[in-house]
């Protein structure tokens, strides 16, 4: 199924911010991207509608929020920030998914295994971000650096 981007009105060649619908008004989720002139992307993919989750929708839209601002300054780190709480209070187990898959990993691989586990670190390995380093580690954030 075609996904729709509807953009928000507040973006900038560096901040991209949509609503993914189904092309039936039905909301399926969210994108953010926010570069910066170092070449830094930070990203937050929210798809909550159960029919369109692990069926690669998370990473088009990652993609597109990708390119969009890579063409306008070339992204050398993909950043991670996953967490616990506050925005992912309704999530399971009260946090990102990221972070969920993050944690369920570490039972049995590394901590950069981990890391290219989740869904922003196959996303990043799947654009050439081959390279992963773990700038904190809580019980309620990690913090990483995907690069080249």
């Amino acid at each position: 199924m075609k996904i729709i981007y509807i953009p928000d009105s507040e973006n900038t060649d560096l901040t991209k911010c949509y609503q993914l619908t189904n092309g039936q008004n039905e909301d399926i989720g969210t994108v953010e991207g926010f570069g910066n002139k170092y070449g830094e992307l930070v990203s937050v993919v929210k798809i909550f509608h159960p029919n369109y989750q692990r069926n690669g929708y998370g990473f088009e839209a990652f993609e597109k929020i990708f390119n969009e601002i890579n063409n306008v300054v070339p992204i050398t780190i993909i950043k991670g920030s996953w967490h616990a709480g506050e925005e992912f209070q309704d999530f399971e187990d009260n946090m990102s998914t990221n972070l969920k898959i993050f944690k369920e990993n570490l039972k049995t691989e590394t901590i950069e295994t981990s890391a290219f586990l989740t869904p922003t670190g196959k996303w990043a390995k799947a654009l050439g971000f081959n390279n992963v380093n773990i700038k904190a580690f809580y019980e309620d954030e990690v913090l990483v650096d995907f690069t080249k």
